[in-house]
């Protein structure tokens, strides 16, 4: 079993997420540009093939889900988020690109994920899963397995706190923990959370993005 890593918690009603984030959704390609580069590196990883159903959790402006329609061909690419901000701005995107008709955007902030069970070749999440608070990390991986097919595989990419943080990291969470609500999302152990929720680590990569620890983690579903 992977070591535990304490982390901190989020304390913020759903609602104020929301509104946050679809105050900032006309922006966000620009405030998260550096993110791209850790989207596509999951992408390559989780290896969307034509014809598979894959579910994306937190779409954000739909980056990844212009990327994913594009290799799936006659697929099927379900985006789930919480923000109607984000979801106008990933519909213009996915319509300018063409791909529309290979995606369903749905726009939840409850659980569980109001999706059918074991209906998904893959399901990716970047730069979401640790906007969660704590107890509800674990709700969303075990809804990822509810929907999962068996041998299914999830890829999370995420600010990671696997491995103990170096300064900028430490400096980082000690800011979240004191302004939470400019510096919402934290380090989180993922490997630690996935195999506590049942899954199997398959690949796990690090990185760094502007000095914090950035894993992208694939595992399946057994």
């Amino acid at each position: 079993m992977e070591p535990f890593q304490e982390f901190s918690r989020v304390d913020r009603p759903v609602l104020a997420a929301e509104s946050y984030y679809s105050n900032l959704s006309r922006i966000y390609d620009w405030l998260a540009s550096s993110e791209k580069r850790f989207i596509r590196l999951g992408l390559a990883l989780l290896q969307p093939l034509p014809g598979e159903r894959i579910l994306e959790i937190g779409y954000g402006t739909g980056y990844a889900q212009q990327l994913i329609a594009q290799k799936i061909r006659n697929g099927l690419s379900i985006g789930l988020d919480l923000s109607t901000g984000m979801g106008q701005v990933a519909q213009r995107r996915l319509s300018r690109a063409g791909v529309l008709n290979q995606v369903e955007l749905v726009q939840s902030n409850t659980l569980p994920i109001p999706l059918k069970e074991d209906v998904f070749d893959g399901i990716f999440s970047s730069f979401t899963l640790e906007l969660f608070d704590s107890p509800l990390i674990t709700s969303v991986l075990s809804e990822c397995q509810r929907v999962l097919k068996p041998d299914g595989r999830l890829v999370i990419v995420s600010l990671s706190k696997d491995n103990p943080l170096g300064l900028m990291g430490r400096i980082y969470e000690s800011f979240h923990d004191r302004f939470a609500k400019w510096a919402d999302c934290r380090p989180i152990p993922v490997r630690y959370l996935l195999k506590e929720s049942g899954f199997t680590i398959q690949e796990t990569y690090e990185y760094k993005m502007w000095g914090l620890p950035v894993g992208i983690v694939m595992a399946v579903k057994p």
